[in-house]
């Protein structure tokens, strides 16, 4: 079932991405007169290092979007490191993610030959849930979402807290 968010939060350090999400906002206001946009006080778009703004939101957050920063290891063209940029990310926002219930879409980078199943990504998102005493989460569904170089791919791994 659909539902009204209360509150959309979206966090971005780069201020050009930040700009033009206010500035897609204010025009799909003024053409959407007859479908209205969530207000400010619902909609707000934070600048900065997600790592510093998530420990000032007030918990919990039913839903969070989560792109894994991509990390550079090696010089050579599309490598994808080890995965492990993301625990930094993870150990952020899995505390404000409401513990009964809380579901996210954590945005990952994977070699073809780990999908579909993403051991290396759920292992990180097990892991990390151990390290911070909270429940085992319950994968939901796993998708392909785009390609970032040859056989390798940006997926979207749907988990819950329970």
């Amino acid at each position: 079932a659909r539902t009204e968010a209360s509150r959309v939060v979206a966090m971005e350090q780069n201020p050009v991405a930040v700009d033009c999400a206010r500035k897609s906002l204010r025009m799909l206001r003024k053409r959407k007169k007859n479908n209205p946009i969530p207000e400010d006080r619902i909609l707000e778009f934070l600048e900065g290092d997600v790592l510093q703004l998530l420990p000032q939101q007030p918990p919990f957050f039913d839903r969070i979007v989560a792109p894994r920063p991509k990390e550079i290891m090696d010089k050579r063209e599309g490598d994808l490191g080890d995965g492990t940029a993301g625990i930094e990310f993870l150990r952020a926002l899995l505390p404000v993610l409401k513990p009964d219930g809380g579901e996210c879409h954590w945005y990952d980078f994977v070699a073809d030959h780990e999908f579909p199943d993403c051991v290396r990504t759920r292992t990180l998102i097990e892991r990390t849930c151990r390290e911070l005493n909270l429940s085992n989460p319950q994968f939901i569904h796993t998708a392909k979402v785009g390609s970032v170089a040859k056989r390798q791919y940006r997926v979207c791994v749907d988990f819950r807290l329970c």
